[in-house]
């Protein structure tokens, strides 16, 4: 393990900017948590969404939205976080 926390399998942290399209309904995601693990996780992320166009993967854990850090946040909270400016989401 590196001195920055981050393994060789461990995938680097990236910004995705998520912009709603007007003939398509959300993002195109899902964000659940596991019991297993802490934080919130992107879910299925739908083929031909903005989602995908911004490069998430299903299975990204979320360490911030709109460039505020949600570790200490329940699902309840991001979601609002996600919903808090109209058509565009950066996570």
């Amino acid at each position: 393990m590196s001195s920055r926390g981050i393994t060789p399998e461990s995938p680097c942290p990236r910004l995705c900017h998520l912009v709603k399209w007007p003939d398509f309904d959300g993002y195109g995601f899902n964000l659940h948590a596991e019991k297993a693990k802490s934080g919130q996780y992107i879910g299925k992320v739908d083929d031909d969404s903005p989602a995908q166009l911004a490069g998430l993967r299903e299975g990204d854990r979320i360490i911030e939205v709109n460039l505020v850090n949600i570790a200490n946040e329940n699902h309840r909270q991001v979601v609002e976080r996600i919903k808090s400016i109209p058509n565009e989401t950066k996570l």
